[in-house]
């Protein structure tokens, strides 16, 4: 089934959330960020091979691989992930451009019993070739859904160049342009879940779904599973793709580039349809903005963002929530191209990255505590009541 297709464009709601409160400055390029469900530390990426993990006011370079990373154009270290289980094996993995090869590399490390990274548990998972000399369209994000335990998601782009010259969106025997996934091995290595749509057919058995163009940022929604991947246009459309979880989260799903870009025929390349299309949940078009920046569906206190799905756009810096065919602006504290990432905390709680080095929270994942005001005046109401009955 087809879903509904919406352009933001015509859809515009009114309003927005709380003003987002700053949390963290001075990193060096911050690409993401992210913590392990029910850590209170925000662990950090920088662009250039550094993670740095911030307990409140205090930051510390947490793994330093500068030395492997390029960072070339749109390569660098681009995703991090914590194991499902990493509060008992220790276990994470990183998605960069390798220095030498600059092919992409998915690694696992391991932390020591003191949490510092033992940097000599390294170990390859995967390696994605990528086409010399193109040094953009890398995506790298990488996952694990709670609804689909122990295999890791991974996100490729095209591999570069206007309009995939090498057509590998399209091409299942490439790993370029898709979503792939793998059940990592704990000492390297992956094997292929053998419910992956193309075990045993024509096409590499570790792709989960294809037609991606440069799906930089996407996420699993906390409660129900649902895959949100925000891919990025060429020139005419920016989308939005789900897969709800409940309805098979888009396993074998063709997204529809290098044909389509967005709800649209490809500029430049006609109009075929290509097998098995999936169309975006919506797409937007370069009045609204130039970048998508995939994000999460909130899921707290803020009754005005609950259940939303909170994106926006690297070149406007406008931050916006979805839901049910509207597009509502919310307060933002990026101007243009700054806005690099969303990330969740340990707790759920909602925060923006931007590449100029700031960090904010724009949502918290439980009420905030009452002021010592409140509290002083409900216990002085209190006694008061309590005098009185006596």
């Amino acid at each position: 089934m087809k879903p509904l297709l919406v352009s933001l464009s015509l859809v515009l709601g009114v309003g927005t959330a709380a003003a987002a409160t700053p949390v963290g400055s001075g990193y060096t390029q911050p690409v993401f960020l992210t913590a392990p469900t029910g850590d209170s530390r925000l662990f950090v990426v920088e662009k250039a091979g550094l993670i740095k993990v911030q307990q409140g006011g205090s930051v510390s370079t947490w793994l330093d691989i500068s030395t492997q990373v390029d960072t070339a154009g749109e390569r660098g270290l681009l995703g991090l992930a914590f194991d499902p289980g990493f509060a008992s094996n220790g276990r994470f993995y990183v998605d960069y451009i390798d220095k030498t090869t600059l092919n992409t590399v998915v690694a696992s490390y391991t932390v020591n019993a003191s949490g510092a990274v033992d940097t000599g548990s390294a170990k390859t998972i995967l390696t994605v070739a990528q086409a010399a000399g193109r040094s953009n369209h890398k995506a790298g994000w990488i996952g694990f859904n709670a609804a689909d335990p122990g295999n890791l998601y991974i996100a490729t782009g095209d591999g570069g160049s206007s309009n995939d010259p090498d057509n590998n969106a399209q091409n299942l025997d490439s790993n370029l342009g898709k979503l792939l996934r793998v059940t990592p091995g704990s000492n390297g290595g992956y094997t292929v879940p053998t419910d992956n749509p193309f075990v045993g057919v024509a096409g590499n058995d570790e792709i989960w779904a294809y037609g991606l163009r440069n799906p930089y940022r996407n996420s699993f929604d906390r409660q129900t599973g649902d895959l949100w991947i925000g891919d990025v246009g060429q020139g005419a459309r920016e989308e939005v793709n789900f897969a709800a979880a409940a309805s098979g989260l888009g396993r074998g799903a063709n997204y529809g580039w290098r044909v389509r870009e967005g709800t649209i025929a490809t500029p430049g390349i006609g109009d075929p349809t290509p097998p098995n299309l999936t169309e975006p949940l919506f797409d937007y078009g370069r009045d609204v903005g130039g970048t998508v920046i995939g994000g999460y569906v909130y899921r707290g206190a803020d009754a005005s963002l609950n259940g939303k799905y909170v994106f926006g756009d690297y070149v406007t810096g406008d931050i916006w929530s979805y839901s049910g065919g509207t597009r509502t602006a919310l307060d933002s504290p990026f101007g243009g191209f700054q806005l690099t990432s969303f990330g969740e905390g340990g707790d759920g709680s909602l925060y923006a990255v931007g590449i100029d080095g700031n960090i904010y929270l724009l949502a918290a994942a439980v009420p905030e505590p009452a002021s010592a005001l409140l509290l002083a005046l409900g216990l002085a109401a209190g006694l008061l009541t309590r005098r009185r009955r006596s």
